[in-house]
């Protein structure tokens, strides 16, 4: 299991790697969320769900050795409380067997997995995490420009360095930052210490 009491752990089991990339992206930008691992067939998905025993599993239904749903099976004898977002590229079409129901809490499209996945799992973090304060929601209402002297910040930058590295003079630079600030509500230590862990999440994508 994970030893973070204050995240939802997940395990997402998705062989099309490409994919499983994209969407491993878009779950660590996800306050409260941990991803646990990666798994490409059936049988290394319950080894994971076995080892970590997640919270939530995101699960594609068509495996290279037999049928996602064996993965959750294996999970929730593990932990009876998990749930799962199914991935379908014919999530239409999709009947859970009635011992699974109360396990699913979604069924997505593959054409619109990203987007999907993203607003479901936040809703089931906030279920398990009330009080948890999405940072990334935040960032996401930075513009282009400040999103970059943000990451900058988070290689640890100071605005005469973010000024030369983008042609721009430090006081617009330190225009942008004081902008950055009221946005992301901190300043300082802290607002480096964000920018920090925003660049570093990304390094933690389980292969």
């Amino acid at each position: 299991m994970s030893g973070n009491d204050n995240a939802v752990g997940v395990v997402l089991v998705e062989d099309e790697r490409m994919f499983s990339e994209m969407l491993a992206r878009a779950l660590i930008e996800v306050s409260g969320l941990e991803l646990l691992a990666r798994s490409y067939t059936v049988e290394t998905g319950i080894s994971a769900c076995q080892r970590y025993r997640p919270a939530l599993l995101i699960l594609d239904l068509a495996l290279p050795d037999g049928h996602g749903l064996d993965v959750l099976r294996a999970l929730t004898q593990a932990r009876p409380d998990a749930n799962a977002i199914i991935l379908s590229a014919h999530a239409e079409d999709f009947v859970a067997p009635s011992e699974l129901q109360p396990h699913i809490a979604a069924v997505i499209s593959k054409a619109d997995a990203y987007r999907s996945v993203n607003e479901h799992v936040r809703r089931l973090v906030q279920r398990h995490l009330p009080n948890v304060e999405d940072e990334n929601a935040l960032i996401d209402r930075l513009t282009t420009r400040e999103l970059e002297i943000f990451n900058l910040l988070g290689e640890g930058l100071t605005n005469r360095d973010i000024a030369k590295r983008l042609s721009r003079s430090a006081t617009t630079v330190a225009t942008h930052r004081k902008m950055i600030a009221v946005k992301l509500r901190c300043s300082g230590a802290s607002l480096m210490a964000m920018a920090a862990r925003h660049r570093a999440q990304y390094a933690k994508i389980p292969s």
